[in-house]
């Protein structure tokens, strides 16, 4: 029953948030050298099965027919992807993972033990932490948080946010999406630093 309830959120597709991953890598890369503490929050994941046929279709130079199999995919990926023996995918931390040279340890953070579990089973270095951010959990702090299209999706967004902004380390970054920056307006401790990048004000220890 307990998997049944288990919430899978979906990354939709392959490379969608990559070059604010390389963005991150080079603002990492520019910081004194030391190991980085890394989060990622809420990255979902999709079923093996249709892993190898998603694709960003929005984008005009896919073609009419690649965009036609993306949707398909997209669409049948959010069915079977509730059915609790559905091996699954988080694409998120394993695209972050490839897009940094930085040294680094990785954390992921998620609601759903199926999602965490196919990330330890790609990364078995990663530490994964189960928490649900309405709850407001005390997250480790970390020097970069990963939190896209998560805020804009909760019921309490603004709990959420907290917990997710909170983690940030000062002097550290927050990648967001825009729907869910929206959120960081009444915070002067964030400033926008490109898009869907904000760093948190203060020196990092």
């Amino acid at each position: 029953m307990t998997r049944l309830l288990d919430p899978v959120g979906s990354t939709s597709w392959h490379h969608r948030h990559g070059e604010s991953f390389r963005r991150l890598n080079e603002l990492l890369a520019a910081a004194p050298v030391r190991v980085f503490d890394i989060m990622v929050v809420g990255p979902g994941a999709v079923t093996r099965l249709l892993t190898p046929l998603l694709n960003d279709a929005s984008r005009p130079t896919r073609g009419r027919w690649r965009k036609l199999v993306g949707d398909a995919a997209r669409y049948g990926d959010q069915l079977l992807r509730r059915l609790p023996t559905m091996a699954l995918r988080s694409l998120e931390p394993l695209e972050l993972r490839t897009a940094l040279s930085v040294p680094h340890r990785l954390v992921v953070v998620d609601r759903s033990r199926r999602v965490l579990a196919a990330v330890a089973r790609d990364l078995p270095t990663a530490r994964c932490i189960q928490a649900d951010l309405e709850q407001c959990p005390r997250l480790d702090p970390a020097d970069a948080v990963v939190a896209f299209n998560v805020i804009c999706r909760l019921a309490n967004p603004a709990a959420g946010l907290a917990a997710v902004a909170e983690a940030v380390r000062p002097g550290g970054w927050l990648l967001i999406d825009d729907r869910s920056a929206a959120h960081l307006a009444g915070r002067a401790d964030f400033l926008a630093v490109g898009d869907k990048i904000h760093r948190r004000r203060g020196t990092s220890p």
